[in-house]
């Protein structure tokens, strides 16, 4: 991915997460996934193999910056200080359901 252009930004690499980067890359989407904790070995696979960047075990400073929408795992509650921030940065949340529809 190039640092420069911004992306998607997908908070949770658990099945629903990565089942969204799947749907958001095969739409041709630039997109990035950030997991607070460690990915499954079976979703990093699947994230690998459709060339899908991402990072786990925490989400960088960098990575909301960028990003022109985040679609969020139904799992992070709307209070979680990544949501609060990118709220506060005018980057629009979405839910996952929403993206699929």
């Amino acid at each position: 991915m190039n640092p420069q252009s911004a992306y998607t930004l997908i908070l949770g690499a658990g099945e629903s997460g990565t089942g969204a980067a799947m749907l958001a890359k095969a739409r041709g989407i630039n997109v990035l996934v950030s997991d607070a904790g460690s990915i499954k070995p079976e979703f990093k696979r699947e994230l690998l193999a459709r060339q899908i960047s991402f990072e786990e075990n925490g989400h960088s400073h960098g990575v909301l910056i960028k990003a022109d929408e985040i679609i969020k795992s139904p799992g992070i509650p709307d209070t979680a200080p990544i949501i609060q921030a990118a709220i506060g940065a005018h980057i629009p949340v979405i839910s996952e359901i929403e993206f699929a529809g």
